[in-house]
C-alpha cells in the first residue's frame, strides 16, 4: 500500500504510514516522500540521521540525501560526500555508476548557479584534479575546468595533467589547451602525450603555440589563394576547421612538402558538407598536390570527432 501511494506521488498520504523512525526502511521511504514535497530542510535533517544508521538501504539513502543537498544548493557538502564514496575501496557497480553521474550534475549545477557571481571560481583544486583524472570525463565539465585553469598556477597540478596528456582515450584537443597552458605558464619539463595511438615528446617551455606554428601561417595562406575571391564563407568555414584539426593533431610535425595536400583536403572536406560539386581532380589542380596525398589527409579528417 505505501509502496503504491509513493509509485503514484502521494507522498503526503504516505507519510502518514511512515512513523516508525526505528525502522530503516520506513526512515528511507519518508526521505523519498519528503524530497518528492520538497520539503527539503526537514528531509535533510532526517537524511542526515537516515544516513548515519542505514545499512540495507545505505547506497539509495546516499543517493536521495545528496539530491536534497544539491536542491538545497550546498554544493559542497553534496561533491563532498559523493567523492567519500567514490573513493571507498568498494561500491557496488550500480551506485557507482549513479554516483558519478550525480558528481557531473552537482559540479554543472555548482557552475551554474555561480554564473551572476563576476569572478568566483567555479572549481576549486582537488575538483579539477577529480575532472582531469576521471575515467569518464564529462566533456562540458572539462573545458570549463580548463578554462578556469587559465588563472591559476598549474604547477600544483602537473601530475594529473601529465596523466591526463599520457591517456589515449582523452579528447585529443583539450590535450592541446592544456599543453599551451603550460607553454603560457613556460613550463620547462619533458612530458608525453599520446593521441591516436602515438606517442610524442615535448617541452612546454621550448614548444610553440598551436597557431603559432609555420603550417598554421602557411596552410591558410593557401587556402585564401583559392577562396578569398571566389568563395569567402568558405574560406571562414576552412579556417576554422584549420585551427580545430591543428589543435586535435599537436604537437605532431607538418612537413612543409604536406602543407598543399592538407590545405586542399581541407577544403574538399568543407566544400562536400555544404554540397559543393567539386572533384578531388579540382583540388589537385587548384592545389598543386597529389590526389593520394589529400586522401591520405581526409582519411585523417574523417578520424577527427568535430
Amino acid at each position: 500500500m505505501i509502496e503504491d501511494l509513493i509509485e503514484t506521488g502521494q507522498y503526503k498520504e504516505a507519510l502518514q504510514y511512515l512513523n516508525d523512525m526505528d525502522n530503516e526502511q520506513v526512515r528511507y521511504q519518508r526521505l523519498v516522500c519528503l524530497y518528492g514535497m520538497q520539503e527539503l530542510q526537514q528531509a535533510k535533517k532526517e537524511g542526515l540521521k537516515a544516513k548515519a544508521l542505514a545499512e540495507e538501504t545505505y547506497y539509495d539513502v546516499v543517493a536521495i540525501y545528496v539530491s536534497i543537498l544539491k536542491d538545497l544548493e550546498e554544493f559542497e557538502e553534496a561533491i563532498n560526500i559523493i567523492v567519500e564514496e567514490l573513493s571507498m575501496p568498494y561500491i557496488p557497480y550500480q551506485y557507482e555508476t549513479v554516483y558519478n553521474a550525480a558528481y557531473d550534475e552537482l559540479l554543472l549545477a555548482k557552475q551554474e548557479a555561480s554564473l551572476e557571481g563576476t569572478s568566483q571560481k567555479i572549481f576549486n583544486e582537488e575538483e579539477i584534479e577529480n575532472i582531469l583524472t576521471k575515467e569518464d570525463t564529462n566533456e562540458d565539465l572539462l573545458y570549463m575546468a580548463i578554462e578556469q585553469m587559465e588563472g591559476m598556477n598549474i604547477r600544483r597540478m602537473i601530475v594529473p595533467i601529465r596523466q591526463f596528456i599520457r591517456n589515449n582515450d582523452k579528447p585529443d584537443f583539450a590535450k592541446s589547451l592544456l599543453i599551451e597552458l603550460m607553454i603560457d605558464q613556460e613550463i620547462d619539463e619533458d612530458m608525453e602525450v599520446i593521441k591516436k595511438g602515438i606517442s610524442y615528446e615535448v617541452n612546454p617551455s621550448y614548444a610553440p603555440m598551436v597557431l603559432n606554428q609555420e603550417a598554421s601561417y602557411e596552410i591558410y595562406k593557401l587556402l585564401m589563394e583559392v577562396l578569398e575571391d571566389d568563395n569567402p564563407s568558405l574560406l571562414a568555414m576552412c579556417e576554422q576547421f584549420l585551427n580545430f584539426y591543428l589543435y586535435s593533431i599537436y604537437p605532431k610535425y607538418i612537413d612543409e612538402q604536406d602543407y598543399r595536400s592538407i590545405a586542399g583536403a581541407i577544403h574538399y572536406h568543407l566544400a562536400s558538407l555544404q554540397y559543393i560539386d567539386i572533384e578531388l581532380e579540382d583540388i589537385e589542380y587548384l592545389y598543386n598536390c597529389d590526389q593520394e596525398e589529400v586522401k591520405d589527409v581526409l582519411e585523417t579528417i574523417q578520424s577527427i570527432e568535430y
